[in-house]
């Protein structure tokens, strides 16, 4: 009859009525993390891109596509110390960097901007896998409320690039060498014998055109991405510092995670954190072969010289930062001959 709803009608609609909550529920539950770079979103030479083509597949299988993130590379979201701030205050719900970054938060994290402390980053990895690495990841949790679940690496140790060739610490007397903005990386580049001259990342092209400096330190792709070997034409193989890296992710978003999508996160970055790991050599091989072949010449140095310049650095931090002084005996425990 018109107007009269039907047994089966209302049946339907009651099923309906209780089935399309659960429909939207489970529509809505999806959880989206605003994940924070200052790297730029190149899928062959961005250290934080690689990893994050590495990371997607891997978190849609440890949480069903419970957990889905936002990408947010080229400091889109702010310049790194303050996006680290929103990570603490759980604004943003992680972000992939370097270790530095969190040194002002946590001082003992500038250990890692120590010249010559790692002999490569297989050393890195030893290191940290003993019971200092777990002391500073839980100093990082109880200073700045931000976990940081995989030792990774830098697509490359960080070299210099220079208007001139050198050798060794004596060659560069005199010569203005642009570091990384870091009290521990200015002192270390100052140690190696050079100016040491601190400068935002954007002035560098510009500085080294106008001849305000006469070389600078950084890894191999992002001088082959940022074009610095346009004025710049002998890169050394200096190797003075290993950068950890990865992904560094607020305790709070942690906490309002339900279990099962917090430990899918988890393993997630750390599986795609060991994945980068074995891939990042070949990454930083290509790069500086795409140097040589834009005109770059490449050398060694000794080494060896510079970072007996540089060492006792170590034990200087090391009574400034006393937390810092498991690292460093971990470094030496763990060195190999």
């Amino acid at each position: 009859m018109t107007g009269t709803l039907s047994r089966r009608a209302f049946v339907a609609a009651s099923t309906f009525a209780l089935a399309a909550p659960t429909l939207i529920g489970r529509a809505q539950a999806a959880t989206v993390l605003k994940v924070s770079t200052s790297y730029p979103n190149d899928p062959k030479f961005s250290t934080a891109r690689i990893w994050y083509d590495l990371f997607l597949p891997r978190l849609q299988a440890a949480t069903g596509g419970a957990v889905t993130t936002q990408f947010f590379p080229d400091n889109q979201l702010g310049q790194e110390a303050d996006v680290a701030n929103q990570v603490r205050l759980g604004v943003v719900d992680a972000m992939l960097v370097g270790a530095s970054i969190w040194t002002n938060l946590v001082p003992e994290f500038g250990v890692f901007d120590l010249g010559f402390l790692f002999q490569d980053y297989d050393h890195l990895l030893r290191a940290t896998a003993t019971p200092a690495g777990a002391g500073l990841q839980q100093l990082l949790v109880d200073k700045a409320g931000t976990h940081f679940p995989a030792w990774g690496r830098n697509i490359g140790a960080r070299n210099f690039i220079t208007k001139f060739s050198f050798k060794e610490p004596a060659d560069l007397a005199g010569h203005k060498i642009r570091c990384l903005p870091s009290p521990t990386v200015t002192e270390t580049v100052r140690l190696m014998g050079a100016a040491a001259t601190p400068m935002a990342f954007g002035e560098i092209y510009t500085g080294l055109q106008a001849g305000v400096i006469d070389g600078m330190e950084h890894d191999a792709p992002t001088i082959l991405s940022a074009k610095f070997y346009e004025t710049a034409k002998t890169f050394t193989y200096t190797r003075h510092i290993h950068t950890p890296f990865g992904a560094f992710v607020s305790d709070r978003t942690l906490k309002r995670l339900p279990a099962d999508q917090r430990e899918g996160l988890l393993r997630a970055i750390r599986e795609a954190t060991d994945d980068w790991f074995t891939r990042a050599a070949s990454v930083e091989s290509d790069a500086v072969n795409e140097l040589k072949a834009k005109g770059v010449e490449v050398h060694e140095c000794d080494r060896a010289a510079f970072r007996e310049r540089v060492m006792p650095l170590w034990d200087t931090f090391a009574k400034s930062t006393p937390g810092a002084k498991a690292m460093i005996d971990a470094v030496r425990a763990t060195e190999k001959a």
